[in-house]
């Protein structure tokens, strides 16, 4: 028997829990999905922010006149539209809305990744938006620079063992940010693949509906029955019968499920 494929719900499921920051938009930048870290790094719940355009549910702040960061993104998401393939921007300062501040703004650095979806014909159907919170990062270097500036050299006898330390530190960390950053691009990998699948099982569902006339649950079943009884899995199911559908003549695509 093919292993178990994820359905729909367990795609949904996974976005939900995965820990980074993510958001999906559509071609038009309106929000068609947040997940709980998302929701947690910028301090707005998911009904405040889907079915919005991504810079109406979180405007420029006030220390952002001239609205710098909302034009990097906005680049960004026009170059993955027009290209196709993965962006990416170095740190942007870009402040969230927060009631509880004196500006109604918290301050707040990000390390943003945008990456296409794409339908089977390579055309790119929404936006899977993901950054990373760097403020306490970003904080931490403003707290080292400002030390340094006010630190003396230190004596000849006392430069070494400094030296050595703060190598230790930055090795250490360049070391943390490698295997976080690895882990990070391993997730927003899978979370791309799974999208392309479930657009794809999606189709094939719809061309089972139609041709049995039956429910969406049932067309799945179908597509799940099919999986197991020729131990091939449900995406390459699923693509198979979408690429019938495209090239073959008007008939029946699928083989009868009730008899063996």
């Amino acid at each position: 028997m093919a292993p178990s494929t994820p359905s729909p719900a367990d795609f949904e499921a996974i976005f939900r829990a995965t820990t980074s920051p993510l958001l999906v938009l559509g071609t038009d930048l309106v929000i068609l999905e947040v997940n709980r870290a998302c929701e947690e790094a910028t301090f707005r719940e998911r009904n405040e922010v889907v079915g919005r355009h991504v810079f109406d549910a979180y405007p420029a702040g006030p220390d952002d006149p001239g609205a710098g960061g909302m034009r990097d993104l906005d680049a960004l998401f026009r170059r993955v539209l027009t290209t196709g393939t993965a962006q990416a921007l170095p740190v942007l300062k870009y402040d969230v809305p927060f009631a509880d501040s004196p500006t109604g703004f918290r301050e707040k650095y990000w390390s943003p990744v945008s990456s296409p979806v794409l339908d089977p014909g390579g055309e790119v159907t929404a936006i899977l938006h993901h950054v990373e919170d760097v403020t306490g990062f970003h904080e931490e270097l403003v707290r080292i620079e400002r030390a340094y500036r006010q630190t003396h050299t230190p004596a000849a006898r006392d430069h070494t063992a400094v030296a050595q330390r703060g190598y230790e530190r930055h090795l250490a960390q360049a070391t943390y940010d490698l295997g976080r950053y690895r882990e990070l691009e391993e997730e927003a990998s899978q979370l791309r693949r799974a999208m392309r699948s479930r657009a794809t099982i999606d189709q094939a569902i719809g061309i089972v509906q139609a041709e049995r006339r039956c429910g969406p649950e049932d067309a799945f079943q179908i597509l799940v029955t099919i999986s197991q009884r020729t131990n091939t899995k449900l995406r390459d199911i699923a693509a198979g019968l979408v690429s019938l559908a495209e090239t073959d003549p008007p008939g029946p695509l699928l083989p009868d499920t009730d008899t063996p």
